[in-house]
């Protein structure tokens, strides 16, 4: 398994720096082979001591005046070690622990990396922590805490930040759960009950309020009780007691509500509970949550609902640092990497309130208590894994800086945090891992301890040691292209921005890190990828989350303009020297209309290696300032169904799926064709993922924001097999299918829309289908997407028209299939396509290499690809391969040698030929040069430069194919 996206925090700001939904991010495939530092066979565990502390200080033999064990601490790095080393040669352990102590607490402050933290952490979660209430992820959200007594009254509970954050998609929904481990149970009205029902008030930022009615409550409950549904019930009950995170008895109350006419953040909202002790006369607190996942009233139970918050309140045994039964694996993972320290570090700076440090300090060191006995090499300076000892680190050094000085954190308890952290540095010296983001993450830890903790003997060698490992991990990490070996848009992002922080951090320690010029290709590579608009497109195991801070960060270390424009939405630094770009190594391609927001942008891929979703072919599409066809996310990495569809389903991917198979993304794909010029774009790939099926998809860009997709299955043998073709939408896109033309629109309720035009509608069943949507890790609700299907044997063909719209318009296209002379059956297609009476086109591909000329409607090419478009003053003619356009007996183009990618824009009312292409020049012999009639053209422009032009009859010749 491996670890969710997390938040990289820095010092009293919060700032998302990578992976799924706001995160940076080094996970591994659940399948892949995740090394646990029980049993690298890298590591060689140190000898076991009954006494840690003789481990650590050292062994003086006072006979012979020697050390009779060797310490892990440099006395030599300070002369205020020279107390702790007298104390230690005294034999006076405790003595030594003192000073070592006063040594830190005294010596200057230091930078540190940022802490992780993996979830929303709001001020209120700091007595929780305490407590040993732990929540995993950003799926459930603190909100507040009410108290109700033996009698009915009415509780309210402060959830303005919870509608501030969910008020625009208008699905909200709050969890309970009791504060303190104790055998009573809170009552609260349902919206079943005949009154007191559950109420939202909402003050909104004019001053009115408006209140809503739950649309769902329910409440589920453990042990014989795990699979009943509590839906109609008029009570929601909340209890929770004895011993570990739950028992038989726990219960937990779930209220959905749907919010409308809140245009932006409110004043205030209030979730306003009718409720009671029903067991005894004491007061009794309740926590509020929010919870992003919707649920459905009459089928929510204990048994399937996922649940990332448990309580060890109160638990004599503690919190064990392992997951319960029952939990998301991450669970085990997660909570072992200590992400309370750097929260509760800040909150104690900033408040100095010394039960915050007490409480951090006990923290840590049950956790090191516990770890320590559980026999994995290096006790718990190696538990559970090499990534949660990685990320550890991170946090406990942030916290340790802050606690130091703090009175609260005894000698005691330092020394066990400085121990642990050294065990740290040994394992994760030579710890390996097979996936980049984890190797990386390790070396991360391992810098920090040694420029941290010079003190520390092997610190230089650790620093060698991490600074070499670094300076050359990018480029084994990168394709020879530039692209990222793993195919998530998080962990890309979240290596780029661990690199890019430890640039930093060496310099801010007086130490250089190498490796910069492979930082700048990887980052031009997440430029590539990013939406228009700052977001990363969320492919593959992550979510889509605003990438700008990121990019300003890399745009200064590297002093790259082109990324600061990037990072700048345009307002600043220099627009990059290209748009659509082919990563052929990576198996990426993106086409795109420019860098500014509102810019179109397709992704097309067939990527694979760890975190990559069987999406092969698979495109995505973002215009006017909206993802139209989004990714779909991960949701957790958990066995849960709704996980398990999103990554590793193609049916959950934006391509064709074949006979309801998963692909297989290790088998051979490439992309074959490539070509992009200022009027269109055109690439083609391949892949064999779905054994026995070569699916091939080609995709025509006509700028500024048109696509046709053209798919093209073909079969090894001659069984009939099950095409569908799954384009998948946001949730609030409410997708209608024309009876007729078997098109699909999208009602966004604000913003822009899109056609899907299918061109072959008799051939096809279309439906709208139930699916999930996953923008950010443990966070999903559902959606709808559309499938055609197609059951057929022998070779069948998708061409499909996606036409968005800005705001404000609908996008109006009809497609009609036109039959294609010429080609085999199957192995070219044409349609022409009517936007409206003064607007129109006719579209050819060959799905194959033709031999000859190409019919289709009055038109004639012999190439790979034809786009004819057409109003009442111009004309465009986008053309790929081939030598010559024809129009019933008239010749409009011809070319001695095949053309690339060539467009001809006429307008005939001002009489000018503009000619855009790749390896064009301005040339007007006959014997060379490309002819196109135009017998009334008077200017010619080749690639937006005007040049002169030759006639020859009703022809004219300006630029040839070099």
């Amino acid at each position: 398994m491996s670890h969710i996206p997390i938040h990289r925090t820095s010092l009293g700001r919060r700032a998302v720096l990578g992976a799924i939904g706001g995160t940076s991010a080094a996970l591994l495939l659940p399948n892949a082979s995740a090394q646990a530092a029980t049993s690298s066979p890298s590591v060689t565990p140190d000898a076991t001591a009954v006494d840690q502390d003789r481990a650590f200080f050292g062994v003086w033999d006072a006979a012979a005046g020697a050390w009779s064990a060797t310490g892990r601490l440099n006395y030599a790095a300070a002369p205020t070690l020279a107390p702790v080393e007298a104390a230690v040669k005294a034999g006076d352990y405790a003595a030594a622990g003192q000073r070592l102590a006063e040594h830190f607490a005294k010596r200057a402050a230091r930078t540190t990396l940022p802490y992780l933290y993996n979830g929303t952490f709001r001020p209120g979660l700091v007595p929780l922590f305490i407590d040993h209430i732990w929540t995993l992820g950003t799926g459930e959200i603190y909100q507040d805490i009410v108290t109700v007594g033996a009698q009915d009254s009415v509780v309210d509970a402060d959830v303005t930040d919870a509608v501030t954050r969910s008020f625009a998609t208008g699905d909200l929904v709050f969890f309970l759960m009791a504060r303190y481990k104790e055998p009573s149970t809170a009552v609260f009205h349902s919206r079943s009950a005949g009154s007191g029902a559950p109420v939202l008030e909402v003050t909104r930022a004019d001053g009115t309020t408006v209140s809503f009615s739950p649309t769902a409550d329910t409440y589920i409950k453990a042990g014989p009780d795990a699979s009943r549904n509590f839906g109609s019930d008029p009570d929601l009950q909340v209890r929770d007691e004895g011993t570990g995170a739950f028992t038989d008895e726990t219960r937990k109350a779930y209220l959905a509500f749907r919010v409308e006419g809140i245009t932006e953040a409110p004043k205030s909202a209030v979730l306003k509970l009718t409720g009671r002790n029903a067991t005894t006369s004491e007061a009794k607190k309740v926590i509020v949550f929010q919870s992003v996942e919707t649920f459905n009233e009459t089928a929510r139970t204990w048994a399937n609902t996922v649940q990332n918050t448990f309580s060890w309140q109160g638990d004599p045994g503690g919190f064990t640092w392992k997951g319960p039964a029952g939990s998301d694996p991450e669970y085990s993972y997660q909570l072992p990497r200590c992400y309370f320290a750097g929260p509760m570090a800040d909150a104690y700076r900033t408040g100095g309130d010394e039960s915050i440090a007490a409480g951090l300090a006990d923290l840590l060191t049950d956790f090191i208590r516990d770890a320590d006995g559980y026999n994995t090499a290096y006790g718990a300076g190696a538990f559970p894994r090499s990534l949660d000892t990685a990320n550890r680190v991170l946090n406990i050094v942030y916290a340790y800086e802050i606690l130091r000085t703090s009175p609260s954190l005894t000698a005691a308890a330092s020394t066990a945090i400085l121990r642990t952290l050294e065990k740290s540095g040994q394992y994760l010296a030579v710890a390996t891992h097979p996936t980049p983001n984890w190797m990386q993450a390790q070396k991360q830890a391992l810098a920090e301890i040694a420029i941290h903790f010079p003190e520390f003997t092997s610190s230089a060698d650790w620093l060698k040691n991490a600074g070499d490992f670094l300076t050359n991990q990018l480029s084994q990490a990168l394709y020879p292209d530039g692209g990222y070996t793993e195919a998530s848009d998080g962990y890309a992002a979240g290596v780029a921005g661990t690199f890019v922080g430890l640039v930093n951090y060496f310099a801010a320690n007086g130490h250089e890190l190498s490796g910069t010029k492979d930082l700048g290709r990887l980052a031009r590579f997440l430029a590539d990828q990013n939406y228009p608009g700052g977001w990363g497109p969320g492919y593959g195991d992550s979510g889509s989350a605003d990438r700008r801070n990121l990019f300003k960060t890399l745009a200064g270390a590297l002093d790259d303009e082109e990324l600061r424009y990037v990072a700048t939405d345009g307002d600043k630094g220099a627009v990059p020297d290209h748009d659509s770009v082919l990563y052929p190594d990576t198996h990426v391609a993106v086409l795109r209309s420019g860098w500014r927001p509102d810019a179109s942008y397709l992704r097309f891929n067939a990527d694979r290696g760890a975190h990559a979703h069987p999406d092969e072919l698979a495109v995505n599409l973002y215009a006017h300032g909206r993802q139209l066809l989004p990714n779909m996310g991960a949701f957790t990495y958990s066995n849960d169904p709704r996980s398990n569809w999103l990554r590793m389903t193609t049916e959950s991917h934006t391509t064709v799926e074949i006979d309801g198979r998963a692909q297989r993304p290790d088998s051979a794909a490439k992309f074959d064709l490539f070509a992009t010029n200022k009027v269109f774009d055109v690439v083609r790939a391949w892949s064999d993922a779905t054994p026995g099926v070569r699916h091939t998809r080609s995709v025509l860009f006509v700028r500024p924001g048109m696509w046709i997709v053209s798919d093209r299955l073909d079969p090894a043998d001659t069984a009939s097999h099950t095409y569908r073709q799954n384009w998948h939408l946001l949730p609030d896109a409410h997708p209608a299918v024309d009876a007729t033309t078997k098109a699909t629109a999208t009602a966004f309720p604000q913003g822009a829309n899109l056609l899907i035009a299918p061109a072959h509608p008799a051939k096809l069943t279309a439906e709208i289908r139930d699916g999930y949507y996953s923008p950010a890790f443990y966070n999903i609700t559902n959606t709808k997407y559309v499938t055609y299907t197609q059951q057929v044997s022998g070779p069948a063909v998708f061409d499909t028209l996606l036409l968005p719209a800005p705001v404000g318009s609908k996008p109006r296209a009809t497609v009609e299939h036109l039959p294609v002379a010429g080609a085999a059956a199957g192995a070219a297609s044409a349609l022409e396509i009517t936007f409206d009476e003064d607007h129109s086109a006719t579209y050819c591909i060959a799905h194959a290499e033709s031999r000859g000329a190409l019919r289709f409607g009055r038109y004639g090419f012999d190439g790979a690809l034809a786009h004819l478009g057409r109003d009442r003053q111009r004309q465009m003619w986008l053309l790929h391969g081939g030598t010559r356009l024809t129009y019933t007996d008239c010749t409009l183009v011809s070319s001695p040698v095949p053309m690339s990618d060539v467009a001809v824009v006429l307008d005939q009312k001002a009489r000018t030929v503009a000619i855009t292409g790749s390896g064009l020049t301005a040339r007007t012999d006959h014997d060379t040069a490309i002819r196109i009639h135009a017998p009334w053209t008077r200017t010619v422009t080749v690639n937006g430069r005007q040049v002169p032009f030759a006639r020859r009859g009703d022809a004219v010749l300006a630029a040839a194919v070099s």
